[in-house]
C-alpha cells in the first residue's frame, strides 16, 4: 500500500510502514471530511491517528485473506472520497 500511496502525488504517508498499519493523508482536502465520507460510502473502513500533530487516515491489515484488491481500494475510495469533498 506504501508504494500505491506514493504513486499519487495528492497523498502523503505519514509514518514508515514496517508492519501492517499504514498512516497516510491528503495533502489539499481536509482529512477528517474525507474519513467520515469513506465511511459512509461503506467499501472500505479506515480509522485515524495524530502522527506528528498532523490528523492521519490509518488503514490497518489484519486479516490473512487480505489481497491486492482489497489494499488498492483503500487508495482508490480515498481519492474518490476527496473529491466528493467540499473542503
Amino acid at each position: 500500500m506504501a508504494q500505491t500511496i506514493r504513486s499519487h502525488p495528492e497523498l502523503e504517508l505519514l509514518a514508515p510502514v514496517p508492519l501492517s498499519a499504514v498512516c497516510f493523508r491528503h495533502r489539499e482536502k481536509d482529512n477528517e471530511a474525507i474519513l467520515k465520507r469513506v465511511i459512509a460510502r461503506g467499501r472500505v473502513y479506515l480509522s485515524n491517528a495524530t502522527i506528528n500533530g498532523q490528523f492521519a487516515l490509518r488503514a490497518c491489515f489484519v486479516n490473512h485473506r487480505t489481497k491486492e484488491e482489497d489494499v488498492l481500494a483503500i487508495v482508490s475510495e480515498t481519492i474518490a472520497a476527496a473529491k466528493e469533498s467540499n473542503r
